[in-house]
């Protein structure tokens, strides 16, 4: 007996033939593996991984709220009548909140593969298939991609969110009810953000030139990971403020986004008349209608002109090219580069952060997650009373260098992990040493040149015009080798020429790095600024830090010693027993 599978089948088999199914297979695939980003089978990241990490947040939060709202807990606690469409407000705030920013964040990940390259331009332009037809191929790809994204970012909390609320009340028309307000909201305000974000390259392919597009695409990516890191940490602050602040106020924040994306769930809910919720749901419909207008009004201008003019754009970096000798660190590039393959490393490795989109998006992310953490800090620092009644620096200020050190000096290490070309990498099998002893001080070199000389400015500047010169000293000077001391632990076991080695192998123990990473975060952003404050006070108590970075040090040239020499050689493919 046939199965009714089988119609849907033969139906998906005859359109997967036609140009426009072909070309909408070839896009959404693209979309997903990229277009020729070199390396990219190395990763061996497949549709279900990308999905399954695209899903985590949701799920993990979702898992959070059976502690919160669990009928024992609130009889624990001591709740009366508990109505779940006035009591998970703040929660609703925060699921609507990171499916905007996982959205986005996926968006601005697949950025560059949402347009169409010069590998596209070369194959298909020959066939004979119309632009008309390659134009709606690729705007159906990215429409499908929207709605998978959407889907799946929050696929988890659309179930599991509910249940934890409702899920013991007994009425599944409660649950239900509750399901939908919250699966409305979530699902449109994900949607708004990725169409929000495609908007944005859709504006700006539209408004700059085909040649310095690739140039300006990098600041405004940068630009919108700062904008939903800072989206993500107002989830501590917007609900309180809302509840404090004026009525006039409270209601122009209301009408943006993600504020006002709370009033679909309440409308659905069946909180109506409120002009309140009446003026978000309208306010929250206005922005998703209008960011899909841009998004078809600006593909549909730009489409023809940015295709068609592939062939006469040059391939260029995303950062102009900067002649050696016009670098302001030219002469300490000379004293301390004396070594040929030192020089010859070293400007490798530069070039290949500046001019490489994949390499300069990582360090661009852990960029902008340092300033959000550094604003969260200085907000902090205005409105600590200790700052100003004692004109000394608080240990919030303080740690402001300290968050940017980590998160730079972090990701440039990261994306030393990411090949560049491994099939150019034999040039440096066959001219260095395989003692690998020349790995960890250019990769040093590199950390240290490329954090210190803007942060020692903008750490010393700041501390000497407010506190003065001893404390804008000892300031420095406990940055700088804690910046040095942090470097060290993070090339420990490094042997390998950054960018020349294949993707490292994901590792059962890949979960306890990430945590190891966590806890550094927390320990050189909090602690250590804690420990300055507390000498600062009397500065001759910063002689204890002598004592530990002495320890760090001496840890690690005594772990170095004790290393097998067959864990010293020089590696350009990772195996099972190379670590990250």
């Amino acid at each position: 007996m046939p199965s009714w599978k089988e119609p849907l089948q033969n139906r998906w088999n005859a359109f997967s033939r036609t140009p426009f199914g072909c070309l909408l297979r070839l896009f959404a695939g693209r979309m997903f593996h990229g277009g020729d980003e070199t390396g990219a089978e190395e990763l061996g990241l497949g549709v279900g991984a990308i999905l399954t990490l695209l899903a985590m947040p949701g799920l993990l939060v979702s898992l959070l709220m059976f502690e919160k709202y669990g009928s024992l807990i609130r009889f624990l606690r001591g709740d009366g009548v508990f109505d779940p469409f006035t009591a998970t407000i703040p929660d609703e705030y925060f699921f609507i909140v990171l499916s905007m920013t996982v959205t986005g964040a996926a968006a601005l990940w697949r950025w560059d593969s949402l347009f169409l390259d010069r590998r596209d331009h070369t194959n298909l332009i020959p066939l004979p298939i119309s632009l008309r037809t390659i134009f709606f191929a690729n705007f159906a790809a990215i429409l499908v991609l929207a709605v998978l994204f959407t889907v799946v970012v929050n696929a988890a909390s659309m179930v599991l969110f509910p249940v934890a609320v409702v899920g013991s009340n007994g009425s599944f028309a409660r649950f239900w009810h509750f399901s939908a307000g919250h699966g409305v909201a979530v699902l449109t305000a994900s949607a708004f953000s990725f169409f929000a974000v495609f908007a944005l390259a859709g504006s700006l392919m539209v408004v700059v030139p085909a040649s310095a597009f690739r140039r300006v695409s990098v600041f405004v990516r940068f630009a919108i990971a700062v904008i939903l890191l800072a989206l993500l940490a107002s989830v501590f602050t917007v609900p309180t403020a809302l509840l404090r602040t004026s009525i006039a106020r409270a209601h122009k924040m209301a009408m943006l986004p993600p504020v006002s994306f709370l009033g679909l769930a309440r409308t659905v809910w069946g909180i109506r008349g409120d002009p309140f919720v009446d003026a978000m749901t309208k306010a929250a419909a206005f922005a998703f209608v209008l960011a899909v207008l841009v998004v078809v009004i600006t593909y549909a201008l730009s489409f023809r002109r940015s295709f068609l003019r592939i062939p006469e754009t040059a391939d260029a970096g995303p950062l102009p090219r900067m002649r050696a000798s016009f670098s302001p660190l030219a002469l300490v590039h000379k004293a301390t580069l004396r070594a040929s393959p030192h020089r010859a490393c070293y400007h490798f490795i530069v070039r290949t952060l500046l001019r490489s989109d994949a390499h300069l998006q990582v360090v661009s992310a852990f960029a902008a997650l340092g300033l959000v953490a550094a604003a969260e800090a200085l907000t902090s620092v205005r409105s600590d009373q200790f700052f100003r009644a004692r004109h000394s620096p608080s240990a919030d200020f303080l740690a402001i260098p300290f968050i940017l050190s980590y998160c730079i000096i972090v990701g440039i290490r990261f994306a030393f992990e990411i090949p560049s070309d491994l099939r150019a990498n034999w040039i440096f099998k066959l001219w260095l040493r395989p003692d690998g002893q020349q790995a960890r001080p250019i990769a040093r070199r590199v950390l240290l040149a490329l954090s210190l000389p803007w942060l020692i400015p903008a750490c010393f500047v700041p501390t000497l015009i407010f506190f003065g010169w001893t404390n804008a000293l000892l300031h420095t000077a406990i940055l700088v080798v804690s910046s040095a001391a942090l470097t060290e632990i993070l090339l420990v076991k490094f042997r390998k020429i950054p960018f020349t080695c294949s993707y490292p192998t994901f590792e059962s123990n890949s979960g306890v790095i990430l945590v190891a990473y966590l806890f550094g975060f927390f320990v050189f952003t909090d602690y250590l600024p804690e420990m300055e404050h507390w000498s600062l006070d009397e500065p001759l108590r910063a002689v204890s830090f002598i004592a530990l970075f002495a320890i760090a040090f001496a840890s690690v040239y005594g772990y170095q010693r004790q290393l097998l020499d067959m864990d010293k050689q020089l590696v350009f493919e990772e195996t099972p027993y190379s670590t990250f």
